[in-house]
């Protein structure tokens, strides 16, 4: 159901998919997607729970903890692009509807963003030290605001290669915290 109904908003949004349309291409009956969700909001949050979950699990699992924080967050990055590029064509329709609509799903959103925002904050604590906690906070949210700027920047340039997105976003952050180092060469 879920897959189902991703596929639909992401290929003509929110509003121009019904709840009919979703339980015809799922094989199922109307009353029971409601059943399972309740209403249409309901069902597109649950699958930008279930996308984001996926993501941060991607990021999490994309590197050895015990490597050095730039190759970790190259790693994530990579990760993160890697699903943008997997969702290309919905990612862009996607995020610009989660942040417009407001309400349930705009909250879903922010939730996944603040927790992207800790992991890298973690990851800049360990070269930053304890002290610099509000600084690396700040900077783990600039980041992933950057992070999604530039994936939204790299869906309009598709000839450049992740591996140098990714790079320079690393080279951003390093230039903010010297500590981290420079990104691993491309193996």
């Amino acid at each position: 159901m879920l897959d189902v109904a991703g596929k639909s908003f992401a290929a003509r949004g929110f509003h121009a998919v019904s709840m009919d349309e979703i339980a015809e291409r799922a094989g199922i009956s109307k009353p029971m997607l409601y059943h399972y969700f309740g209403s249409k909001e309901r069902l597109y949050v649950a699958y930008v729970r279930q996308q984001g979950a996926a993501l941060l699990e991607g990021m999490r699992d994309a590197a050895d903890p015990g490597a050095p924080p730039a190759e970790r967050l190259r790693a994530g990055t990579l990760a993160f692009l890697g699903y943008v590029d997997e969702h290309r064509p919905g990612w862009a329709l996607l995020y610009r509807e989660a942040v417009s609509q407001g309400g349930p799903l705009a909250a879903e959103v922010a939730a996944l963003r603040g927790r992207i925002a800790a992991i890298v904050q973690r990851l800049f604590l360990t070269v930053a030290g304890r002290d610099a906690g509000r600084t690396s906070e700040a900077l783990g949210h600039a980041f992933v605001g950057a992070g999604e700027s530039v994936a939204n920047w790299w869906l309009e340039h598709p000839e450049q290669p992740r591996e140098q997105v990714a790079d320079l976003l690393v080279r951003l952050a390093a230039g903010a915290l010297p500590g981290l180092g420079e990104p691993p060469s491309p193996r």
